[in-house]
C-alpha cells in the first residue's frame, strides 16, 4: 500500500495534459511555402516538467519545443512546421514527443493536402485537361488478343482547390469506365479506369477513339489507342493444316503520276484464299489521308478471290508523295495481317 501511493504520489506531482495532438491543415498551395501549427500541453501537477526531446518521421516537417522546465499550472507550447515544396498531394506526418510528466511519450500528427505548384505538377502530370492534369496524353491498351478483357488506367491530378467528381459524357459501346476515388479532393490524385472489351465484332487492327469526360465545370476527351489481333494460340496442328491462307495478287498498287487537282483515282487488288476453308476478311482499312478502301466481300470461299477496291483523293494527300500502307485483317493463322502499298506522285 506504502509503495502503490509512493507512486500514485508520484504520477500526480507530474502529470501534463495535451489540449490537441492532431492538426489538419487542410488544403493549401505549394507555393504557400511552409505551414506551422502549435500543440499546447499543460502542466497540471505538482512538479516542474521538461520537454525531454521531439523527434519528427522525415526531414520535411520541423518541430521546435521549450529548453527551459515548464512550472506547475504553466502551458508549453511546440511549434510543427511542414515544407511542402515538391511534395504535392495529401500527407500525413507525425512528431514523437517525449517529456518528465506523464504521459511519457505522446505522438503528435500533422495533415494536409498540397496544391501543387504549376512547375512541380509539370513533371509528374504533363498534359493539361483544365481543372485536372494528366500524366499521359492518351490511354494506351497497346495489343489486345481478341476476345480478351483489357484494362489500362489514366492518372491524373487535381490542381484546384475544389473538389471534382468525374463523370462519361459519351464514351464507345465497347469501353466501360471507372473512377477511383468517385470525387477527387484538391491536390488529390485520381485514376481513371478503362476496361476495353474486345468481344465487339467491329474491333480489329489499330482502333483510335475517345472518351468524353466532364468536371462538372467543362469537358474534355481523352483518346485511347489498341491493336486488336486475333488470338491462334489454341489452334491445333490438323486445324491450321485446314486453315484459309490469304495472298495477295500484288503487294502495291501504283497510282503513277496524278494531278493535284484531279477527280478521285480508283485502282484494284486482288486478295485469293488459297487455303482450304473459309476465308473471313475482318477489316480492310488505312489511316492515311486521302485514301479510301473497300472490299466487295467479307467471306472467300476456297479457290476464290475478293477485290480490294482503294481509291485516292490526290488533292487530300498531304505533299508530293503518295506513299499510303492498307492493311488487310483476315482470319489466315499463318499471316493474319497483310500490308498493300499504295504509291504514286501528285503533281
Amino acid at each position: 500500500m506504502i509503495a502503490a501511493a509512493t507512486v500514485m504520489s508520484a504520477a500526480a506531482a507530474s502529470q501534463i495534459v495535451w489540449l490537441e495532438t492532431v492538426h489538419n491543415f487542410g488544403a493549401f498551395d505549394e507555393d504557400q511555402g511552409a505551414v506551422s501549427c502549435e500543440f499546447k500541453f499543460v502542466n497540471i501537477g505538482d512538479e516542474p516538467v521538461t520537454v525531454v526531446s521531439a523527434r519528427a518521421s522525415c526531414g520535411c516537417t520541423q518541430p521546435a519545443y521549450p529548453r527551459e522546465e515548464i512550472a506547475p499550472g504553466d502551458t508549453a507550447v511546440i511549434t510543427v512546421a511542414y515544407n511542402p515544396e515538391g511534395r504535392p498531394g495529401r500527407f500525413n506526418k507525425t512528431v514523437s514527443v517525449e517529456t518528465t510528466g506523464e504521459p511519457r511519450k505522446t505522438k503528435l500528427t500533422i495533415k494536409g493536402v498540397v496544391i501543387g505548384a504549376r512547375t512541380s505538377v509539370a513533371g509528374r502530370y504533363p498534359v493539361d485537361k483544365g481543372v485536372l492534369q494528366f500524366r499521359n496524353p492518351a490511354v494506351l491498351f497497346g495489343q489486345v488478343m481478341k476476345p480478351h478483357l483489357k484494362t489500362e488506367f489514366a492518372e491524373a491530378y487535381n490542381r484546384s482547390a475544389d473538389s471534382v467528381r468525374l463523370r462519361v459524357v459519351k464514351k464507345p459501346s465497347y469501353i466501360d469506365v471507372n473512377f477511383e476515388p468517385k470525387t477527387v479532393g484538391p491536390g488529390e490524385q485520381v485514376s481513371v479506369i478503362c476496361y476495353l472489351r474486345t468481344a465487339d465484332k467491329s474491333l480489329w487492327g489499330l482502333v483510335e477513339d475517345s472518351i468524353m469526360l466532364s468536371t462538372g465545370k467543362e469537358e474534355f476527351a481523352l483518346p485511347f489507342t489498341a491493336i486488336i489481333k486475333e488470338d491462334f494460340s489454341k489452334l491445333s496442328d490438323a486445324e491450321r493444316a485446314k486453315a484459309p491462307v490469304a495472298r495477295l495478287a500484288d503487294k502495291s498498287v501504283d497510282f503513277g503520276q496524278l494531278a493535284k487537282t484531279s477527280a478521285p483515282v480508283t485502282r484494284t487488288a486482288t486478295l485469293t484464299n488459297e487455303g482450304k476453308s473459309a476465308l473471313e476478311i475482318r477489316r480492310v482499312y488505312t489511316a492515311d489521308r486521302g485514301v479510301s478502301v473497300s472490299v466487295d466481300r467479307q467471306t472467300v470461299k476456297k479457290g476464290k478471290s475478293a477485290e480490294i477496291t482503294v481509291t485516292v483523293d490526290p488533292s487530300a494527300v498531304g505533299g508530293d508523295i503518295l506513299n499510303a500502307r492498307v492493311s488487310v485483317i483476315t482470319n489466315d493463322p499463318a499471316e493474319p495481317v497483310q500490308t498493300l502499298r499504295v504509291v504514286g506522285e501528285i503533281k
